[in-house]
Formats: C-alpha cells, sequence, structure tokens
C-alpha cells in the first residue's frame, strides 16, 4: 500500500494513463508540476477550494470541464497557485506546465470556432429592437419597455447566449411591430403646426394663490415656489390634439424668496443664488411625471430655453424649481424659498422631419391615400392599389432587404409575399394586407437575429456587426451601399468607416450602451441611498454623475487618450453641481465641461466618479468586498471566485458600533475566506474614503441612537440627520505585499499595471462588439492587441479600431 507521501505520484500516473494514449502525450508534461505542487492540497482527501484533481478529466467538448481547465491554468498563470506561502515552482517547470496547457487548450479552442464559430446566433435586444425599428421607420415609438427584460452574461446585455426568444417574446414582438407600423402609416391628412403661448396666472388663479405654492419677484412677477410636491407647476395648457414632436421654448427665471421660510439675512460673502428647473411631461394634477431636463436659471435675468420634446395626447408640460446652486453649507436639504418666475412657455408642433413617414413611404411607396369616407376627406385614410397583387408582391419584396439588412432572394421572400396575397384574397384592405406581411417580417428570424455563417463574415453580416457595435442600431446607406459593392471587408475602408461612424452623434449610443455594462451604469437606480444618512443625494445630481462618465468616456476616446485615464487622470468632467458635490471650486453652470485637477486632488479617473461610487454601494452602505469585486473584475478584468455557500455575508453596522475593517479581520481569520479577501479588501478599502453618493470622507455617517444625538437641521426640513461615526482608514497592502495609504497611492500602484487594464478593457470591448463571451483562443488576438496599442500608450480609439479590424470581429 503506497504511502501518503507516495500515494500523489501513484494517482497522477494512474490518472494520466487512463487517459487515451494521445491524450496522455500531450498532458505528459503537467505531471512534474500537479505532482510536486498540486496534489497535495487538491486530491480527493484534501479537495481545497472545492478541486480534485484526481476526478479532474480532460473532456474539452464540456463546456463545465473546459472551464474549470481554464480556471486552472489562470490560477498558476497569476501566480495564485501554488499559493504565496508554499514552495514555488521551478522556472523550467512552470514554463512547461503553462506552455502545454495552453497549446492544447487554444488548439481545442480554435478548432470549435472554426467549425461553429464564437458566437451563436444573435437576437436584437431591447434597445437594438427599438432602434432598428425607429431607423427603419422614421418614428420614435417607444417600444423598449414593451419588450421582455434581456438577461446578461458578463455583464453585458447583447451577448447571444443570453439572449434567449420565448413565446411571451414572440407576442411581445408582434405587439411592438404593431404599434410601430400603425403610427408609421398616415391614416390622417398632415395636422396643421400650430404656435401657442402660454403663462402661469391662470394656474395662481386657479390655486388661489396659496402663500406656500407660489411666490413674487422683488417686479411683482408670478413665481412657482418649491414645495417638496410635483402639485404645482402644470402648465394650463390641455396638451396636445395630435401625440407628436413639439417645440417647446421657456423664458424663465430663479430666485429665492425673500419671504420664505428658507429666507437669509443679506451677507455680500454669501454667492449669488442660481436655481435649477425641473422640466417635464405631466398628466393632471395626480399624474406620473416624465422628467425631460434639469435647466439652471439665473437670479438676474430671464433665460431662454428650448427643448424638443415628445408629448402624448392628453399630458401637458410641468414646470417647477428643483433646487438652489450653489448649495450652501448650512442647508441639509432643499429649501422652500426656491422658486421660479415664467414669463411664458411657447408650444410649437406637432413637427416632423418627413412627411409621410419614412416608415409609410417603405410600405406604401407613392401608393395615393383615400379616405374610407368621402364626406370626410382627412380622416380614416388608406393606401389603395388598381393592383393589388402586383403590388403587395412589388411592396412586400421591396421591403425586405431594408429590414433584413441583406438582399433577399425570391424563395426568402416567398413566405411574406404569399402572407400578403392571402389577406388580399381574404378580403382584407389592401394596407391592412401589406401591415400584416410587414408585421411578420418585423417578428421573424431574419429581423430578430443577426445572419452570420461560421468562418468570416460577409460584406452584409459585417456591416450590421460594425453598426450594432457603434450605433447600436442597422447599417445605413452608406455601409449597405459598400457591403453591396464588397468593399466594407477591405481594412483601409473598414477603418475609414469605423471613423466615420465614431464621429457621427449616432456614436453616443456606443458611450451609453457600453458604459451601462462594463460599468454597470444601468443599474444607477437600482438603489437609492439613504435620506437619513445622505440628505445631500437627488436627481440633479444623479443625472450630473451619469452625464460625467459618459462624457469622460468621450474625452477619452475622442482625443485617443490613454486607458491609464480610467485609473486616474488629470482632469475631470464636471458641472457646478458636481464640483460642489466633490468640493471643487471654480465651476459654475449646468454645462458638463472638462476641468484640470491641481496634483493633490481626490478626484481623476473613474473610479472617483460618483456614478462608479454609486453603483458599486447600495443605498445605505459602502462595502470593501463589493467595491473590491468590481475593481477587479471591472478595471483589471480578474474576477474573484465566488464567495464559499456557506460563509455568511458582512454587513456594515450602520450605528458605527463596530467598522467595517474590524468586521472583515474577523472574518478573513476562516481559512477558506482569506485567500480571495487578499485580493478583494484592498481596492475596496482605497475606496472606503468615497461615500455611497461619491462624496469624499474622513468618517462614516451614523444613524443617531438618541434623540440627544440628532442633528439640528433647517428649520421647517422633514429631513432627519446623522451622527459622524468612526474614522474612515483606507490604508491597505495588495496581496503582493506593497502597501498603501489612500486612494492616491493605490492609483499609484494600479498605474503599474497598465497592460493589464489594458487587457481588461479589450476584453470588454471585444465582447460588446461581437456579442460573445471571451473564449481561450482570443486571448493570444487579445494579448497581440495589447502589445500593438503600446504604441498609442493603449489608446481608447486604437483599441477600437484594433477590435475591428481582429480576427474575432471579422469572424463568425
Amino acid at each position: 500500500m503506497p504511502t501518503r507521501h507516495t500515494l500523489p505520484v501513484f494517482l497522477i500516473a494512474w490518472s494520466l494513463l487512463s487517459l487515451t494514449a494521445s491524450a496522455a502525450d500531450w498532458r505528459q508534461p503537467l505531471q512534474p508540476m500537479f505532482e510536486q505542487h498540486c496534489i497535495d492540497c487538491h486530491d480527493a482527501d484534501a479537495k481545497k477550494g472545492g478541486l480534485d484533481l484526481q476526478a479532474l478529466s480532460w473532456r474539452p467538448d464540456d463546456a463545465e470541464n473546459f472551464q474549470q481547465w481554464t480556471k486552472v491554468f489562470d490560477k498558476v498563470r497569476h501566480g495564485e497557485m501554488p499559493p504565496r506561502k508554499k514552495e514555488r515552482p521551478a522556472a523550467e517547470t512552470l514554463k512547461s506546465f503553462l506552455g502545454t496547457l495552453h497549446d492544447e487548450m487554444h488548439r481545442v479552442s480554435a478548432e470549435r470556432q472554426s467549425r461553429e464559430g464564437r458566437t451563436v446566433l444573435r437576437r436584437l435586444n431591447r434597445s437594438e429592437y427599438e432602434n432598428t425599428v425607429h431607423a427603419l421607420l422614421g418614428v420614435d415609438t417607444p417600444l423598449r419597455d414593451l419588450l421582455p427584460e434581456d438577461a446578461t452574461a458578463e455583464g453585458f446585455d447583447n451577448v447571444g447566449a443570453a439572449l434567449e426568444l420565448s413565446a411571451v417574446h414572440l407576442e411581445q414582438y408582434l405587439q411592438a411591430a404593431d404599434k410601430a407600423l400603425r403610427e408609421a402609416v398616415v391614416s390622417k391628412a398632415k395636422p396643421e403646426v400650430t404656435t401657442e403661448k402660454h403663462d402661469y396666472e391662470a394656474t395662481e388663479k386657479a390655486y388661489h394663490h396659496f402663500y406656500t405654492q407660489f411666490g413674487r419677484t422683488e417686479d411683482g412677477r408670478l413665481g412657482i415656489r418649491f414645495t417638496g410636491q410635483i402639485s404645482i407647476g402644470e402648465l394650463p395648457w390641455k396638451g396636445p390634439v395630435v401625440e407628436g414632436h413639439y417645440r417647446v421654448r421657456i423664458r424663465a427665471q430663479g430666485f429665492i424668496d425673500k419671504h420664505g421660510p428658507a429666507a437669509k439675512p443679506a451677507d455680500k460673502n454669501r454667492p449669488e443664488r442660481r436655481v435649477i428647473m425641473n422640466v417635464g411631461i405631466k398628466t393632471g394634477r395626480t399624474g406620473s411625471l416624465e422628467h425631460l431636463a434639469f435647466v439652471e436659471l439665473p437670479h438676474d435675468a430671464m433665460r431662454e430655453v428650448e427643448l424638443i420634446a415628445r408629448i402624448p395626447v392628453g399630458k401637458s408640460i410641468y414646470l417647477a424649481p428643483y433646487r438652489a446652486v450653489p448649495e450652501l453649507p448650512d442647508e441639509r436639504a432643499m429649501v422652500t424659498g426656491v422658486c421660479i418666475a415664467v414669463e411664458s412657455v411657447t408650444i410649437e408642433g406637432p413637427l416632423f422631419e418627413e412627411w409621410p413617414s419614412r416608415g409609410h413611404k417603405l410600405l406604401f411607396g407613392e401608393l395615393p391615400l383615400v379616405p374610407a369616407d368621402a364626406r370626410k376627406p382627412n380622416e380614416n385614410l388608406h393606401a389603395v392599389s388598381p393592383q393589388a397583387d402586383a403590388d403587395a408582391r412589388r411592396l412586400v419584396r421591396a421591403f425586405l432587404p431594408k429590414i433584413f439588412r441583406r438582399p433577399v432572394s425570391e424563395a426568402d421572400a416567398e413566405d411574406f409575399v404569399a402572407l400578403a396575397l392571402d389577406e388580399l384574397k381574404q378580403g382584407r384592405p389592401f394596407d391592412e394586407a401589406i401591415i400584416a406581411a410587414c408585421k411578420m417580417a418585423l417578428c421573424s428570424p431574419q429581423f430578430l437575429f443577426l445572419q452570420e455563417k461560421p468562418g468570416r463574415l460577409d460584406d452584409h453580416a459585417l456591416a450590421a456587426r460594425l453598426s450594432y457595435f457603434l450605433w447600436s442600431a442597422p447599417p445605413d446607406d452608406e455601409l449597405l451601399a459598400l457591403a453591396a459593392q464588397k468593399k466594407l471587408g477591405d481594412s483601409a475602408t473598414l477603418r475609414a468607416q469605423t471613423e466615420r461612424m465614431l464621429a457621427s452623434p449616432r456614436a453616443a449610443a456606443f458611450t451609453r450602451n457600453f458604459l451601462a455594462s462594463w460599468l454597470n451604469l444601468r443599474d444607477i437606480d437600482f438603489t437609492q441611498p439613504d435620506t437619513k444618512l445622505y440628505p445631500e443625494f437627488e436627481d440633479y445630481l444623479r443625472d450630473s454623475m451619469m452625464r460625467e462618465t459618459h462624457a469622460f468616456f468621450d474625452e477619452m476616446l475622442r482625443h485617443d487618450l490613454s486607458v491609464r485615464n480610467f485609473i486616474h487622470s488629470d482632469f475631470a468632467m464636471l458641472n457646478e453641481r458636481l464640483a460642489e458635490h466633490y468640493g471643487i471650486g471654480g465651476v459654475k453652470g449646468d454645462d458638463i465641461r472638462k476641468v484640470t485637477l491641481p496634483p493633490d486632488s481626490r478626484r481623476g479617473g473613474i473610479l472617483t466618479q460618483g456614478a462608479i461610487l454609486k453603483v458599486s454601494a447600495n443605498g445605505t452602505t459602502t462595502s470593501p468586498v463589493v467595491r473590491g469585486a468590481y475593481v477587479l473584475d471591472r478595471i483589471l478584468g480578474t474576477p474573484p471566485d465566488p464567495p464559499p455557500k456557506d460563509v455568511p455575508s458582512i454587513e456594515p453596522d450602520i450605528r458605527g458600533a463596530t467598522t467595517i475593517r474590524e468586521q472583515l479581520e474577523k472574518h478573513r481569520s476562516q481559512t477558506q475566506c482569506a485567500g480571495c479577501h487578499a485580493k478583494l479588501d484592498p481596492p475596496g478599502f482605497a475606496l472606503e474614503s468615497y461615500d455611497v453618493t461619491g462624496r469624499w470622507r474622513a468618517n462614516y455617517r451614523a444613524i443617531p441612537d438618541s434623540a440627544k444625538d440628532k442633528i439640528v437641521g433647517t428649520p421647517g426640513s422633514d429631513v432627519r440627520y446623522y451622527i459622524t461615526g468612526p474614522a474612515v482608514n483606507p490604508a491597505y497592502q495588495l496581496a503582493d505585499g506593497r502597501a498603501f495609504k489612500d486612494m492616491a497611492e493605490f492609483q499609484n500602484l494600479l498605474l503599474t499595471q497598465s497592460d493589464q487594464v489594458a487587457r481588461c478593457v479589450t476584453e470588454k470591448l471585444l465582447t460588446y462588439a461581437t456579442g460573445a463571451r471571451i473564449q481561450f483562443a482570443d486571448r493570444d488576438v487579445i494579448e497581440a492587441i495589447v502589445q500593438r496599442s503600446k504604441q498609442t500608450n493603449h489608446g481608447l480609439r486604437s483599441l477600437v479600431h484594433e477590435i475591428v479590424q481582429s480576427q474575432p470581429f471579422l469572424q463568425k
């Protein structure tokens, strides 16, 4: 019977010999590493980390088995295994192990890609579906919320493997397609464009000039006062007769009512007060408010603001004061003396870019419109045809290539044409028969899925992949023309088109949707900061935070700035509200602009931005574990292992009795927790200097235990206040022993890992661009991109170009 010391050799030999001869040949170089450094901890008895190497067979066609081997490879490659306290492998042993395992796993992965392609058949997600229908039909009917929520993979909602298609999806696609087509089709004469001008005098009379709801400027102009409610502020306009786009011009100014509860004695050292106005759409006094924009108003003059909004029938424009800027040190809540004086609101519309709509022309071409009742010549219009069958064939066949994003053969069009002809045979009106066929097409696999075949993408598939990458929308006419000429596959042409598309306003969709997935910004509203602990947080600040991160990414993309700026930058994209929140002076106004930061600034990079700090926390507390996992996954691309099922989570103490550091020290004393926390905790503690709203802090905030602890706030305010809790200690050390005392020093340590940050950003871009998870065979491509991008210091725009030119992007 073998002893405990000889058992590993015996088991390894048995495991290898149990495989086929060919498999044993390639695995032979792995044996020294397993035998000398792995099997003592990962045999059937010890099974540390849940890994039993005795039972780990080689079944590369099994996704779970292949993923387990990938995990083994990565743990060894990153130096996590064997543990640092154990004897380190000899350089030759390590090189042989990693080289052998890499080559075999790369071969298997590459063969699978060649056989099946990287991507599965990928469905358009909700945003892409809505954008596509809008672009094709020339409408902006809200469709996204009609469809089921999309599942995600690796944080991305456009990965094909996660985008299922169910009967529920099909039913709701039918509803969405019908709604969009009905809006696109002309059924009435073109509405007359009218202009109406309104003020708020009628509103004052209707509400009998309640003092708490209205105020007056010094020259007697009516002002609407902030009350914390949305009952006052609706314009005395009954709303449009026709739903559509309207141009709204507002002339208003802000002021602080000197007779209001927030009145302060005159103080020449106090800054001038301006007011943020909330503009929205609302139905009646009790209707819900749909926010449109926050607008800053001066205190000493009227400002004219213009915006264009889609306004449904029965809804009206709503204006209300929101808050004063700048926030004064002794204010902890929005004050009730904040007012806006509205001189006039002018509404023009409905507005039309084209008439009939693009969608109507796409469905019916130039066919005449006739009324169902000759006595009402402008109502119930229908497209008619003297040769219905022939026109049905012609129109449906012309419709399909537009929505399928490629040429369509007679055979591919047959089912859709047959449906239109069958509807005509059943006695349906001509226009309804066309709509039925088009609705079927908008719910078909050819429309809902990106049509890609294994191997190199054809030009039309490449056009679609590029347009959904950079615009989240279908290819435009220029891309389709190049695809038809088979020119898009040319490297120089592809680069020129990428530049053109990045320069387009439509590229805002790339910034918005990529950041929603990569940085998890789609969950910005998943939690709301506790008003007891963070009374300063409000919607205008949240809105400014999102604009900051989008503008920062745009600035980097526009100027090809290094991805090192994601870690730390010497600039920030701020408006006054953000600067006020961050403690940065000299920034005035609502517009986001580039602001140079001093060397000792606590800001710079995305990790110190409010939106990032909010989505990586909950509404009450921060957790170094949660934020640490966020940094490892989203910034470094080295996500931690999931926690053991039997280990309870850490909940910070909002009463301040114990610090999160004290709780985690006790938690890490458990053997099964220490290894992961050595990686998780350092970035999390570095970020502890920022609260859930992104404000820098020296101390935690805590909920008071008794009435004597409560802070006296603004008179008349119902905000509950906090007490100062324990001091924040952001100091820690990395798993490799390098120490830091604060966020600035941690950022400097991260900057030494620029290649890893570039590798992570490249992986995230490639996942988003292709709609597929990163596979083992992609690693060499990613590494080559990272090395080439050093020529531009890992410039973000350069990385986008590298992605578009890469083999994974150009192939299924």
